[in-house]
């Protein structure tokens, strides 16, 4: 019974539906709100629930905003907000903390649904927080005492609540109980439109600029699409979420998480048609492989160079066989394949630590030759799974072509084929994108089918098991042009911001090849689990499953009783079946933490710079390094247009020879790309004889590039601003002549808007004000205002001595700066206390 009812709720969780919020780095009239009383409040007497479902959308600088306000026809407030210095949600109840706060981990928070519920009781006095079925705390004699309530989620456009700092969140199935009756349920289960119906009444939320997420789950978006010279290859590094497309002038990359392609130009050449891309987690390097003449390639992707062009007049007999870089023996694995009027079935393989081709000798099952075959592997790399495609039993082509729909074991350890089943014929006819992805938590598979016998095709993803021959389509189709010898498609999975990624090729006749990118919101753990449901299913079901369970049981318990009669004294033990590999090569057993390891650099407080794996390589820079650095990386903010390399030798080898500069020049940028290299994506180019330095994001984080999208925000975000600037001034304890009109700059801006802010927000929270003019003292010690608003704060938390202490602080280095007495007197300049 118990699992049946289970079986109910997963079913449910599994479906994609739900309300993102637009919310950060966008106008405040484009933020997203949900009213779900925009025309009356909703009545509550004694006790009553607030409960629904809530996740974080990965990859945003900053969260901190109000998940929802509750207010009641007393002018009395319950709020939710995420604190993104502490990453945790605290509940405020009217001006005051109430006690109750809570952190949910990231795995958790960005790849599933988190049921919170909130229990209010008028008659007790006390508020509870519930999150997936765990009480995180209580509170006693709560603000609210109304029964007339009014709930908004995210924006709160109500004049005396008015509110625009939310953290990108995602709701679904909010709920209203009063008591233990549902009154109110919500699904937020649209497709458009500006309103979602209450299931239990039929009541209409309201929502302001909706991004539903239906749509996100069952059709796939365009990312991108453009054309690039010559013949291209597609590869991917799993560990950033780049996509890499290869062409005859320049390297193109594709960030997943980004959804931003950049072009890296570079020496033209002409690649072969055919060729195989292939990336190497091992040595980070990007591999062209022909197995045919076996040739081989070799991209540094860090300087975006090739060592070498391939053969061009080598076209492959090897169209559309499958490759993977195995992780177990270190080498490329290249299998099946059509050309010259044969199906393939060999398997080639090279190893990239010794230059070296072989082919494979295999044993066990039959493997017919074939292509246009999806393959997965799992991270070991020790087993791959193959899965159908377009052969005939002896390899030629005259003889009986047709479709295949087996799936096959590949045993790179053995070297052996091993059959596991076959897939019952479809009425229509398909062969497979060529690749799959892999989830063994649940001993399935992700892959794209399209009709082979005709150019306007179209691939359809499906989820097939890997024990059983079954398999279900899921989403829209994607538009799909094929012509073997002039089409290709991937499938790639990043479990960082639950998405699927399709990137087609289509080679054109004037020599150059379309490239088109699809995105889908996909989470096969993600939103598709979630905690246990913290409301009993709705009791009519309840009675059905009980009694359907009832009636198993018994059954179950004869089938019991007469099983136990008719065993033998001795029973032999059951043979278990050979188990399936574990394959994780894409999704991982868990989902990892939502931005991952990003290498970071920090230039508020003292200069900090961490690698890929969050170690402080700061030592690594000898202070000439370090100002080269910032020279390159300062000067090519928006706006500043890059730095000469004249401007460098003035600044760092002043009364050189030109020759000797550029001798000096030349050794320490090599020095500088060395460490650079340890911290991620960056791009060091000259542009019209100026340099540019960039880094990428989101695989390289830079404070400085946060500060200036919260300057953008203005005053909307000076939460985040201030958590920002805490840290310390703008590259403290370094001093160059050059740097001083950047700080300037800086400090400027810190002034100027934290100034406005205590304008506009003459009854801030006294402990938020002092934060404030803490930050604006680090750009001005001697700031006039930030130094009496500090003090009226300190006055009003009654730190009186405090106050006094600052005042004085503040009129002797007045003094001593300016050989004047600063004339107003202390109880003048808290006199608007």
């Amino acid at each position: 019974m118990i699992i049946l009812i289970s079986l109910v709720v997963a079913g449910k969780a599994q479906e994609g539906y739900g309300l993102a919020f637009a919310s950060k780095n966008i106008a405040q009239e484009d933020r997203t709100s949900l009213d779900l009383t925009p025309e009356k409040p909703v009545q509550v007497k004694g006790s009553y629930s607030l409960s629904f479902d809530l996740s974080f959308q990965p990859f945003f600088r900053s969260y901190f905003g109000y998940v929802f306000r509750i207010t009641d026809e007393k002018r009395q407030n319950i709020d939710l907000i995420y604190n993104v210095r502490t990453k945790a949600f605290y509940v405020v109840t009217g001006n005051s903390f109430s006690g109750i706060t809570f952190s949910i981990g990231p795995d958790s928070l960005f790849h599933q649904w988190n049921t919170i519920r909130l229990d209010g009781n008028n008659e007790a006095h006390t508020l509870a927080v519930t999150v997936n079925g765990k009480q995180v705390g209580i509170a006693r004699s709560p603000v609210i005492s109304g029964s007339m309530l009014r709930i908004c989620f995210g924006a709160n456009y109500r004049k005396a609540f008015r509110t625009f700092d939310l953290p990108p969140m995602r709701l679904k199935d909010i709920r209203l109980f009063a008591g233990n009756r549902l009154q109110h349920h919500w699904p937020l289960d649209q497709t458009d439109g500006f309103t979602d119906k209450d299931l239990v009444t039929g009541q209409t939320a309201q929502v302001k600029n909706p991004v539903w997420m239906r749509p996100a789950f069952t059709t796939w978006h365009k990312a991108d699409s453009f054309i690039v010279k010559g013949n291209a290859g597609i590869a991917m590094d799993a560990a950033t979420g780049t996509i890499y497309i290869t062409s005859n002038d320049s390297l193109y990359r594709y960030s997943c998480y980004t959804h931003q392609t950049v072009a890296q130009a570079q020496v033209p050449h002409i690649s072969p048609q055919g060729l195989h891309a292939v990336f190497n987690p091992a040595d980070k390097q990007l591999y062209q492989l022909m197995a045919d003449s076996q040739q081989v390639a070799v991209c540094d992707t860090g300087r975006h160079t090739w060592d070498k062009a391939l053969n061009p007049q080598n076209v492959t007999s090897y169209w559309h066989s499958n490759l993977f870089f195995s992780a177990y023996d270190s080498s490329v694995y290249i299998i099946g394949g059509y050309g010259d009027f044969r199906y393939k079935n060999e398997v080639h393989r090279y190893t990239p630590s010794r230059h070296q081709w072989e082919q494979v000798a295999m044993t066990g099952d039959t493997f017919t030759p074939r292509y246009l075959a999806a393959l997965g592997h799992n991270e070991a790399g020790d087993t791959a799974y193959i899965l159908g495609g377009y052969g005939s039993t002896t390899g030629d082509q005259l003889l009986n072509p047709h479709n295949l729909y087996d799936l096959v074991l590949f045993d790179v350890k053995r070297r052996t084929f091993r059959s596991i089943y076959r897939l019952k014929e479809p009425e229509e006819q398909f062969a497979f994108a060529g690749n799959m992805i892999l989830n063994t938590a649940q001993q399935e598979y992700y892959a794209l089918t399209f009709a082979n016998d005709r150019m306007n095709s179209s691939l359809q993803l499906i989820r097939g098991s890997l024990k059983e021959p079954v398999y279900t389509a899921m989403a829209t189709p994607v538009p799909f042009d094929f012509y073997d010898i002039r089409s290709a498609a991937r499938l790639f999975y990043t479990p960082e911001n639950d998405e699927l990624t399709v990137v087609t090729l289509f080679s054109l006749k004037n020599n150059t090849t379309q490239v088109r990118i699809h995105t889908l919101l996909f989470s096969p753990y993600g939103l598709g689990a979630q905690a246990p449901a913290d409301r009993p299913a709705p009791l009519y079901l309840v009675r059905i499953m009980i009694a359907i369970g009832v009636v198993i049981a018994l059954f179950l318990l004869a089938l019991g009783i007469a099983a136990l009669n008719r065993r033998k004294a001795t029973a032999p033990a059951p043979v278990a079946p050979p188990p399936v590999t574990a394959t994780t090569i894409i999704i991982p057993a868990a989902a990892p933490v939502a931005a991952g390891h990003h290498s970071g650099v920090l230039l508020f407080g003292h200069f900090t710079v961490t690698d890929k794996d969050g170690n402080d390589i700061t030592r690594a820079f000898s202070p000439l390094l370090k100002e080269l650095f910032l020279l390159l990386y300062l000067h090519s903010l928006p706006g500043r247009g890059g730095i000469s390399s004249e401007e460098i030798n003035e600044v760092l080898w002043p009364g050189r020879s030109v020759k000797d500069a550029k001798n000096n020049r030349s050794v320490n940028l090599v020095k500088l790309k060395n460490i650079l290299d340890k911290t991620g994506a960056y791009t060091l180019a000259k542009d019209n004889e100026r340099w540019i330095f960039r880094f990428e994001e989101p695989a390289v984080q830079t404070d400085l590039d946060h500060y200036y999208q919260l300057l953008q925000e203005g005053s909307g975000n000076i939460s985040a601003l201030t958590a920002l600037l805490k840290r310390g001034p703008f590259l403290q304890g370094t001093e160059y002549p050059w740097l001083d009109k950047f700080k300037a700059d800086i400090a400027s801006h810190n002034i100027e808007l934290l100034g406005h802010f205590l304008e506009e927000n003459p009854d801030a929270a006294p402990a938020f004000v002092l934060e404030v003019c803490d930050c604006m003292l680090h750009a001005d010690s001697l700031h006039e205002e930030a130094v009496r608003h500090k003090c009226r704060a300190l006055v009003a938390l009654r730190q009186h001595a405090a106050a006094r202490h600052l005042y004085a602080s503040f009129l002797k280095e007045y003094k001593s700066t300016y050989g004047a007495t600063y004339e107003v007197e202390y109880a003048e300049a808290i006199a608007h206390c």
